[in-house]
């Protein structure tokens, strides 16, 4: 017997449409199954219904990222088909991705899949990560949602355009040339990607903007089983951000590396 909350796909929606995801809507899903107890039907119950509240006119998008096994390397290898996300970013974008209706974006270590009638506008060009035709900037322009499912705000990824927006100083960009991706029929391509990495001894604290966005009064918020689940607009995740890192622009980083960039850039 487990002390587990069961969910179904009846009770998810209900949760989707009280956090006001609705049809029509473009919305870009970070997520944990585990996070809301006992899921009947797992992952797939999950998706059908993420699919069912934005309806045949909606778009839903999800992380296949692969940026741990990739960022670090000389060159890398994406195959659109077969390269697995499940242990970054876990089993619902996995899930998701394998789903024949499914597209799978080229960026080597950011790559999203989507289904829907803007999938092909949220692929990005594949160079940018973050930046200026990337997958975030196409979101930002479709005035998407950032839905969490049973995550925080450290899990946010938007975050990262503001900082590549802002051209923070303890980040800097590198390439991938050499880098293959195998497209879904077989074919392979020179990867373009670029990365904003961080330099070395520079950590985010990305938890804390969840008290910044409710305090903006931004956030929708509601529990499905055991898990919190938040929708916010990924523009005013940015604009609010972008707001105070004018004013501060190591806004987004933890406290000692705050220290680090006052001691190291003067800023």
């Amino acid at each position: 017997m487990t002390d587990k909350p069961q969910v179904n796909r009846e009770q998810i929606e209900a949760g989707l449409a009280r956090v006001g995801l609705s049809t029509g809507d473009v919305v870009l899903v970070h997520s944990s199954l585990s996070a809301f107890g006992f899921v009947e039907g797992g992952a797939d119950t999950v998706i059908d219904a993420l699919l069912a509240a934005v309806g045949e006119s909606g778009t839903v998008v999800v992380p296949t990222f692969t940026w741990g096994a990739n960022h670090a390397t000389e060159t890398a290898t994406l195959d659109l088909a077969n390269t697995s996300c499940k242990d970054e970013v876990g089993i619902i974008p996995e899930t998701f991705r394998l789903r024949p209706q499914a597209r799978r974006s080229t960026h080597i270590c950011h790559s999203v899949a989507a289904i829907g009638p803007h999938a092909d506008k949220v692929m990005g060009e594949g160079v940018s990560s973050f930046g200026a035709g990337s997958t975030f900037h196409r979101l930002h322009n479709l005035d998407a949602w950032c839905l969490l499912l049973g995550v925080g705000f450290s899990s946010c990824t938007e975050l990262h355009a503001v900082e590549e927006f802002m051209r923070v100083p303890y980040r800097y960009h590198r390439d991938f040339a050499g880098s293959t991706v195998i497209l879904e029929d077989g074919s392979r391509v020179p990867s373009q990607a670029i990365e904003y990495l961080r330099e070395p001894g520079y950590v985010n604290d990305f938890a804390k903007m969840r008290a910044v966005f409710d305090g903006a009064g931004v956030l929708r918020v509601t529990q499905i089983g055991a898990a919190e689940v938040t929708n916010v607009r990924i523009r005013d995740i940015f604009d609010i951000t972008r707001a105070l890192m004018e004013d501060d622009i190591g806004f987004l980083l933890n406290e000692q590396s705050r220290e680090l960039l006052r001691e190291e850039k003067g800023v």
